[in-house]
């Protein structure tokens, strides 16, 4: 009897290995996304604060704070949601059978 692994063509397991590398970059990818979020929030969050505090000093600086805002959280939502997406589909295709 032969096992799945001696089954498999040069080409399947190739298949694998880019599937299993796609993942591993999907995942690095949403993982660095994440931390680049975290750090931005950290920075923009106090310094929009502080345009918005006092708005009659910065009028423009609130109407571009608020635009702004809106953009990066457009943006962030964005990009996880293609992470999430690339993920799913690679993770169908590695759960697809073998032939």
């Amino acid at each position: 009897m032969s096992t799945p692994d001696q089954n498999q063509t040069p080409a399947a397991s190739g298949e694998q290995l880019f599937i299993r590398n796609a993942l591993a970059s999907v995942e690095r990818a949403a993982r660095f996304q994440r931390i680049k979020q975290i750090v931005v929030s950290v920075i923009i969050f106090p310094a929009v604060y502080y345009l918005m505090e006092s708005p009659r000093e910065h009028p423009t600086f609130t109407v571009v704070g608020v635009v702004g805002l809106m953009l990066a959280a457009c943006t962030v939502k964005i990009m996880l949601q293609l992470n999430s997406n690339a993920r799913a589909i690679l993770q169908a295709i590695a759960a697809l059978p073998q032939k």
